[in-house]
């Protein structure tokens, strides 16, 4: 019987502990577009990662990055907290968002990975007209000495 009770007990306390109030958070006055959130989400990634990569450099120019964003996007942080915090709350819109900006930041890395792969082929392109320069000068100084009886071959400073 104290079992039964007890079991009684329990599940009464859980159906209470199940029906607690959720605040859902309100849609701010000045609620920050989604296509301004990603373009604020996206520079912020970017300048946290490069912060990351020299915290050393950004703490001796004492540099706020979030600052900088929020006075180029002419939004103030309590802005963006119950702005994020609104979005948060839909997950379908937050997925969205979130997904942009993934997409973003990749086509952003996709463009300057093909920079650097252009600039590989341009310096493997200048190093293969040098050595063969330096070889058809080598061959014209070869031919000049061997003409004269000698079989110098003077490097080309």
């Amino acid at each position: 019987m104290k079992k039964a009770v007890y079991i009684f007990l329990t599940f009464i306390l859980l159906v209470f502990a199940a029906c607690q109030s959720v605040d859902h958070a309100e849609k701010p006055k000045n609620l920050i577009a989604e296509d301004k959130m990603i373009d604020v989400l996206t520079d912020l990634l970017k300048l946290d990662a490069a912060e990351s990569f020299s915290s050393i450099e950004y703490e001796k120019r004492e540099v706020s990055t979030k600052e900088l964003i929020f006075k180029k996007y002419k939004i103030d942080s309590l802005q963006f907290v119950k702005s994020s915090e609104y979005y948060a709350e839909d997950f379908k819109t937050n997925e969205r968002i979130y997904d942009s900006v993934r997409a973003r930041l990749e086509n952003e890395k996709n463009v300057l990975d093909s920079l650097v792969d252009q600039e590989r082929e341009e310096e493997k392109a200048e190093r293969a007209k040098k050595k063969e320069d330096k070889i058809k000068s080598l061959e014209v100084n070869k031919k000049r000495d061997s003409s004269s009886g000698r079989m110098l071959i003077k490097p080309q400073s």
